[in-house]
């Protein structure tokens, strides 16, 4: 009995199969695909291409700006589409609390620090009196469904591809009128973050609060933490142009004293010369 090439293959299910394609084609169309490019490549009807895209989606494979879908700029399991890297992880010093105190001390309004935790924003330190602007129901960690909304948040996400692509992949909550949560306009925010070096948030997350946040950056140069303040939109528009001002200042600063810290930390490490050279003190004493 002749057997077909695909039988002495193994069976194969017809909608991974799909699928499969569907990642190749993305992987091979830098600028993307839209629904009905994929349909005609899949030789498939156009529901069914938006399905196999829309899973992609979900799965964090691919990522969807106004109407067209790419590839992920990292895939899932790690940092490079190739072999899986471990998760990297980057310790803050203990010194970025100062930036908050500055601050603080320069705006007299309430301040904020923040990292990324896997796909979760974390709210690590915060500084101000009663009676100052404060950015009510904010929890320690801040959900990828309220990242959108804050500036704190959204400095880390236009620094972060994986948060970046979940942000851009999810259903974007309305906070209030002024939230953004159309994906092309939320794209077009975070790429002016990028140009601008800090994020804004007009009364996104809640009424009467708006925020302005800049990125601290490790001495690799890669965005580890943010640091922000919440003001009312009074003050956000009298004062709009010096509160940007010292939110970056104080930003800058303590990213260049994170980089200093650790440069003085490396100049201080022995050599293996080194110590080689204290074995033969020992060993002569």
């Amino acid at each position: 009995m002749n057997t077909t090439s695909s039988q002495s293959a193994g069976r194969s299910l017809k909608t991974a199969t799909q699928g499969l394609r569907a990642l190749r084609l993305l992987g091979t169309a830098p600028e993307g695909l839209s629904v009905d490019e994929l349909a005609v490549h899949l030789d498939k009807s156009r529901a069914t291409a938006r399905y196999l895209l829309n899973s992609l989606c979900q799965e964090g494979f691919a990522r969807r700006r106004a109407g067209t879908y790419t590839l992920a700029s990292t895939p899932p399991w790690g940092e490079t589409w190739g072999m899986p890297s471990p998760p990297k992880s980057v310790t803050l010093p203990a010194d970025l609390t100062e930036a908050v105190s500055e601050l603080y001390q320069r705006t007299r309004q309430r301040t904020y620090l923040a990292h990324l935790e896997g796909e979760r924003c974390a709210l690590l330190d915060s500084r101000g009196h009663q009676g100052l602007a404060r950015i009510p129901g904010l929890q320690e960690h801040i959900e990828p469904n309220e990242a959108h909304a804050l500036a704190i948040t959204k400095a880390l996400a236009a620094a972060s591809p994986d948060l970046e692509d979940l942000l851009l992949n999810e259903h974007l909550s309305a906070f209030t009128a002024n939230t953004i949560n159309d994906h092309a306009q939320l794209d077009a925010e975070l790429a002016q973050i990028r140009r601008s070096g800090f994020a804004i948030d007009r009364e996104e997350y809640v009424e009467e609060v708006c925020c302005i946040a800049a990125p601290i950056r490790d001495p690799a140069g890669s965005v580890a933490a943010t640091v922000g303040v919440s003001v009312a939109p009074q003050r956000f528009v009298r004062d709009y142009a010096n509160l940007i001002n010292e939110v970056v200042e104080v930003a800058t600063v303590a990213s260049e004293q994170w980089r200093e810290a650790d440069r003085e930390t490396v100049d201080v490490q022995p050599s293996e010369h080194d110590e080689d050279a204290m074995d033969v003190v020992h060993q002569a004493s």
